[in-house]
């Protein structure tokens, strides 16, 4: 070390002599922070820096250091909890080398290890072991008998990114896993948590552990003072201009001969782009660099593009979805490119931060784009640039959405219920409620309404109760549990298998079976179907040189207000940016944006335009959502809404509203069609009453909504 480091001295010399080892001159700040909070065991901590900041080192060593420092005991040392097989993969790697020669096992946990490896780990568990939610959820069923004698001696709870558990069904499902194992164990364990950072950790230290019986520690990462390039280049459709085209030409001239990942919001968009741009390297008689990578390609697919980004013997793009986000190791990527709209600051901030290692610049080039099908108020805002704009100036001043942790979760509820009663071979309903609820992840469930979900799964025959009162396994319970993605908590549609005719390999999956002969892109290749087996679920196909479609589902993203809020301040200033694209005319478009506003609309938050009575709230989805349905409820009146502005309302109408009670969330959710309130796997269990407060919980903000009201008519 060149410098002098209180926190290295604190590490076991074996440690030490590994860090030696990695030729580091010095630690890393948030090393630095982070080691004598972990070694100390009292806390739990949430360690956050950007991809590839040394986080894993950040935890691992302190961590390896007490076990070092420590008398062994039989059990697991460290429970390691990771959102992806493929990040399994990755950090068995990284803790074997820091292990070697140590003696402390490391062991992948998850459903490709070989079921031998588990059991000859069960037999003498100790050291650490990596597994998913999934695989944690079957260990807690299928080897219940084991859960105490494999967990008894825990010392660190480690769970790698975080940020991609926090506010969904996985999340709350891990909540839950790991409330009931300290149940199970009778002692709280700290947990050290890896994330990306946020701008409001209070949330996400009540995510981390709800009941605050350990505080929470987050260490300083440290200045960052790595530079940041940035362009966002606004694409407009003509009859003479394909914009996909444009875009397609772009990333073939700027991003050949380098390593480079291209973000797109759909699964369709990217094998469109990676289709196009294989076609310009075959017209150009050169190599193709560019790859597909996404879920719904095959483990085989994706490893491939994953293999050749890390090993970076020669260049590759891969055009991807969320799939790249997270941090599977890619090696060194130059740049980042984003098409169409950035939905989200944060998830920006994790693929910015794939970018720019071993001291270069991080790079990030964002292609706008304004569809045909957005004619209307959105397209003359010019509304995809100005929400570009506003989620990288979000960024820069480091500000993000504020994790959502309020929803109530009720179809994860219902799994987790199964689980427990498969686990402990039933429950009394009290028992119950106390483990999941009362103590555990779901804490805004009161007694009465799981009690009534009990009385729904009863009367559905997913559980019965005994003459004692004891809630056991239903025969539709039976089913649920034998299916094989009974562990998983998100919803698992039904998916063909696509194999390649010529070497029988897996190419990937559809969602819907194509007829004979029909032409489909896939893995960023053309094919054409030459056998179906509908019971087998397998499409046969052969490759092809020309033709074929995309076809794949994705849901509209739900924009956060703090995105539409900045959008109304860009509007409404005359601030320029200098990463917008003047070559392209970027910068003239959002003036000409400002300009149809000011003209419009200007300070007023109301207007009587070219499209009808338009009431510009700023505020989100969610919140004109529900102004949408208090108009339905209370007015008997059908409004039109989008995330910055509701349609067809007037100032009586507002007043009228806020002349009537304020309305309660389950009463406006009954409002809506039973169909559009069913989002997750287990809510067509639930009753209707039920599921009105589940969508209620994660659908609607009615304080959210009645301040904005307030703030509309005092203006």
């Amino acid at each position: 070390m060149n410098r002098t480091s209180s926190s290295f001295e604190l590490l076991h010399q074996d440690i030490r002599r590994w860090v030696w080892q990695q030729g580091w001159r010095s630690l890393k700040d948030i090393q630095e922070n982070t080691i004598p909070v972990v070694l100390k065991r009292d806390c739990d901590v949430i360690i956050s820096a950007a991809t590839a900041g040394g986080k894993t080192e950040a935890a691992f060593m302190p961590i390896i250091s007490n076990i070092l420092s420590a008398a062994r005991q039989q059990g697991y040392e460290v429970l390691y909890i990771s959102p992806l097989k493929a990040l399994i993969n990755d950090q068995y790697s990284r803790l074997a080398d820091m292990t070697n020669g140590l003696n402390i096992n490391v062991t992948p946990w998850h459903g490709d290890i070989d079921a031998a490896k588990k059991t000859k780990s069960l037999k003498v568990p100790t050291g650490i072991v990596i597994i998913t939610p999934e695989s944690l959820e079957s260990f807690l069923i299928n080897r219940a008998h084991c859960v105490k004698r494999a967990f008894g001696n825990l010392k660190y709870v480690v769970i790698d990114e975080l940020h991609a558990f926090i506010g969904n069904e996985r999340g709350k499902q891990l909540q839950s896993l790991l409330s009931r194992i300290e149940s199970i164990i009778g002692k709280k364990v700290p947990r050290i948590a890896m994330s990306a950072t946020f701008s409001d950790y209070g949330s996400v230290k009540e995510f981390l552990r709800q009941d605050n019986s350990l505080p929470c520690v987050v260490p300083p990462q440290g200045e960052n003072n790595h530079e940041t390039r940035i362009l966002v280049r606004e694409y407009i459709p003509t009859k003479k201009s394909n914009c996909d085209e444009v875009i397609a030409h772009e990333l073939f001239a700027k991003l050949r001969g380098s390593n480079n990942l291209v973000f797109t919001n759909s699964r369709m968009d990217a094998e469109h782009y990676a289709v196009m741009l294989g076609d310009m390297s075959s017209e150009n008689n050169l190599p193709n660099e560019f790859r597909v990578h996404h879920g719904s390609l095959s483990k085989t697919e994706r490893e491939s593009v994953e293999q050749e980004l890390q090993k970076g013997n020669y260049p590759v793009t891969a055009i991807c979805t969320s799939t790249l986000e997270l941090g599977v190791d890619i090696g060194k990527v130059k740049s980042i490119a984003q098409i169409g709209r950035a939905n989200s600051v944060s998830g920006l901030r994790q693929r910015l931060g794939r970018s720019g290692r071993r001291n270069e610049p991080s790079v990030l080039r964002v292609f706008s784009l304004e569809h045909p099908q957005d004619s209307g108020i959105l397209y003359d805002l010019r509304t995809n640039l100005v929400q570009n704009i506003a989620v990288v100036e979000l960024l820069r001043q480091k500000e993000y959405e504020r994790p959502v942790t309020d929803k109530l979760h009720l179809s994860t509820l219902v799994q987790q219920t199964l689980s427990l009663i498969a686990s402990h071979s039933g429950f009394y309903p009290r028992e119950g409620w106390e483990i999941l609820c009362g103590k555990g992840a779901f804490r805004n469930v009161q007694p009465k309404i799981f009690l009534d979900l009990l009385k729904v799964l009863g009367n559905r025959g997913v559980v019965a109760q005994l003459n004692t009162g004891e809630i056991v396994i239903g025969k539709e319970g039976e089913k649920l549990l034998r299916k094989p993605d009974f562990y998983a908590t998100f919803v698992s549609s039904i998916e063909y298998t696509v194999i390649n005719g010529a070497d029988s390999k897996r190419v990937g999956v559809l969602e819907y079976l194509p007829p004979v002969g029909h032409q489909i892109i896939l893995a960023g290749r053309r094919w054409i179907v030459d056998k179906v087996d509908e019971k087998r679920r397998t499409i046969s196909v052969t490759r092809i040189d020309s033709g074929g479609d995309v076809r794949f589902s994705s849901d509209p993203a739900e924009i956060d207000g703090i995105i539409t809020k900045k959008m109304r301040e860009i509007y409404m200033t005359d601030v320029q940016y200098p990463y917008l694209d003047t070559v392209f005319g970027s910068s003239g478009e959002l003036a000409s944006a400002r300009e149809y506003y000011r003209t419009h609309f200007g300070e007023k938050r109301k207007s009587d335009s070219e499209y009808g009575t338009l009431l510009f709230t700023w505020a989100g989805a969610k919140v004109n959502r529900t102004i949408a349905l208090m108009c339905r409820l209370l007015l008997d009146k059908e409004v039109s809404y989008n995330y910055i502005s509701i349609g067809g309302v007037s100032v009586n109408d507002i007043k009228m509203l806020l002349a009537a009670q304020k309305p309660k969330p389950e009463d406006l959710a009954a409002t809506v069609g039973r169909e559009f309130k069913l989002k997750q796997k287990y809510d067509a269990l639930l009753s209707d009453q039920l599921l009105d407060i589940e969508y209620a919980s994660a659908s609607l903000d009615v304080d959210g909504a009645w301040n904005e009201l307030n703030d509309l008519i005092n203006k």
